[in-house]
């Protein structure tokens, strides 16, 4: 009996290593698309992103890693309904960030006087960006001594709620390192280009790819130098 039941032990304990060995991940989540394993995070990317056409690409600007971002308007810039619809990009993006783990978040600080040099900010404020049909301008700035800060520029032309928003989020999206993608279709990202100074992209939010994208660059953590980057129309 000491032998039989020994046996069957045996052939328990090898029937489990069995399901062990031949057990895959499962990714469960397709809005972060993320899965953590022992080696660190798998990014997959979503199906219908097509670089260029559905989905940008990264660039190597970006907040670093657990940044708090504080986003001012420059007083006298925007009325309290244009600042609420700048704001609620801000929201849809802290939204996705929580949803793919980021560890960055944006608050809201108010109006000020003056142009914010303070570490992981961004100034908004209306001027009129350099550039033929121009719209929208990000100067994206990176100190030696590890200050990263932003200057939002907003032509006076864009005017409607919807627009604002579209392109906020389209701004926000360059800080945390993406590209413009000019031919991609609207409606699919959004850094695809603006129909008009008051028809936006058709994107008020980040798609799963922009959340991809996203998720991807800070899980390889590249930081690059300072730049200047335009919104324009197509």
């Amino acid at each position: 009996m000491d032998a039989m039941k020994r046996s069957l032990y045996t052939l328990f304990v090898i029937a489990c290593l069995c399901l062990l060995l031949s057990a895959k991940p499962v990714i469960t989540s397709a809005r972060s698309d993320s899965h953590k394993e022992s080696g660190g995070e798998t990014l997959v990317m979503p199906k219908q992103c097509h670089p260029g056409k559905t989905s940008t690409v990264a660039m190597g600007w970006r907040w670093q890693p657990h940044a708090h971002v504080r986003v001012y308007y420059l007083k006298n810039s925007f009325s309290a309904v244009e600042e609420g619809a700048l704001t609620r990009a801000v929201n849809n993006w802290n939204n996705a960030l929580r949803e793919i783990d980021s560890g960055i978040s944006f608050t809201i600080g108010g109006e000020r006087e003056s142009v914010s040099e303070e570490n992981a900010s961004v100034t908004v404020l209306r001027a009129v960006p350099k550039g033929k049909d121009r719209i929208g301008q990000i100067k994206l700035y990176s100190m030696s001594n590890g200050t990263a800060s932003a200057l939002l520029i907003i032509s006076p032309a864009v005017t409607d709620l919807d627009a604002l928003t579209s392109l906020m989020s389209h701004e926000i999206g360059h800080t945390l390192g993406l590209a413009d993608c000019y031919e991609c279709k609207r409606g699919t990202t959004t850094m695809a280009a603006f129909r008009s100074d008051n028809k936006g992209n058709d994107v008020f939010e980040p798609s799963e790819c922009d959340r991809y994208v996203v998720a991807s660059g800070y899980a390889s953590e590249v930081r690059e130098q300072a730049g200047v980057i335009t919104v324009g129309r197509k």
